[in-house]
């Protein structure tokens, strides 16, 4: 539902409105977080509290008042993506190169991604074992910091709007590959923010103001590459494969998980400051291969920003 759901979205603005369109893939990734922010919170605590099967009782119970809003709405919303095809349902060679560009981003995106979603995986972990969870008498669930993630997500994006703006005024808003290596500087940054709280706790339990700011650090960094990269795929992509490639994208992400949970069984092998240091540097990678390889990328997928990317990749990667 996620795939077909990103591609009405896309539809709905015109081919050449990149702004507005990543503009709104960031609203589609906020409203995805607002439900983000709320089951962590409350599965977590009825979890805690009451056990595991009230948590995903009303689980359930959110995914299908989910279902029944989807439903609702779904007439606001184009029934198929409409686009004019360059040659009838045949890939053109500028249509393949596009493709193969975005395949290339998409593979760039998976390092960003890693650095991002062992947040649901071995953190929970070192944050329980590792953590100073007790305020008094109540400790702090494990799973309200992931939904402290989720937040920044969605109070970051009036921040993101504001500071696009002012770049477009001046003519210097960030390419959406450039935004896509912001994303992964900050994942990297978000992980070390870990590296140095353990460092200078030397093995005391860490403040648990640590752990937040690398889970708000990491909803930044996702709002800046996650919704870029959807609505440069619904944008670049040909018409016959639009929705093919939108689905790709999930598939990065599904990727993304499964060598997160291979990387995150090195977590008892590894000291938690080598351990978090090994993410910073998955991070940083696909922030170096965005500097490597992003403006050939983009003059393939669109010869205007080219450009504007070469005099904003090496000053907005930080």
């Amino acid at each position: 539902m996620l795939r077909r759901t990103a591609a009405q979205v896309g539809s709905l603005y015109p081919p050449d409105d990149a702004a507005r369109r990543s503009h709104g893939f960031v609203i589609f990734s906020t409203g995805i977080n607002i439900g983000s922010i709320a089951g962590p919170l409350l599965c977590g605590l009825l979890a805690q509290v009451f056990g595991w099967h009230y948590g995903f009782g009303i689980a359930a119970v959110f995914m299908l008042l989910g279902l029944a809003t989807y439903l609702h709405g779904y007439r606001f919303l184009p029934a198929r993506v409409e686009r004019k095809s360059s040659d009838g349902d045949r890939l053109t060679a500028a249509d393949r190169r596009v493709v193969f560009a975005l395949i290339g981003v998409m593979a760039i995106a998976v390092f960003q991604s890693v650095a991002y979603y062992q947040l649901y995986n071995a953190n929970a972990v070192w944050i329980e074992r590792d953590v100073a969870l007790d305020l008094g008498a109540f400790r702090i669930p494990v799973a309200w910091f992931q939904a402290i993630n989720a937040a920044f997500c969605v109070v970051g994006v009036p921040l993101l709007f504001w500071i696009w703006k002012r770049q477009a005024v001046r003519g210097r808003e960030p390419g959406d590959l450039a935004k896509i290596g912001t994303g992964a500087w900050l994942s990297a940054a978000s992980n070390g923010v870990l590296v140095g709280a353990i460092l200078a706790f030397r093995g005391a339990p860490v403040h648990p103001v640590w752990p937040l700011l690398y889970s708000g650090g990491l909803g930044i960094a996702f709002m800046y590459y996650w919704p870029t990269l959807l609505a440069l795929v619904s944008r670049a992509a040909p018409a016959t494969v639009n929705s093919t490639l939108m689905g790709l994208c999930y598939m990065v992400m599904g990727l993304a998980n499964l060598l997160v949970g291979w990387v995150g069984s090195f977590y008892e092998k590894m000291s938690p400051a080598a351990f978090w240091t090994l993410h910073a540097a998955i991070g940083a990678a696909g922030g170096l291969l965005v500097l490597a390889f992003g403006k050939r990328l983009a003059r393939v997928l669109q010869p205007a920003e080219s450009a504007r990317s070469e005099h904003v990749l090496p000053q907005r990667n930080i």
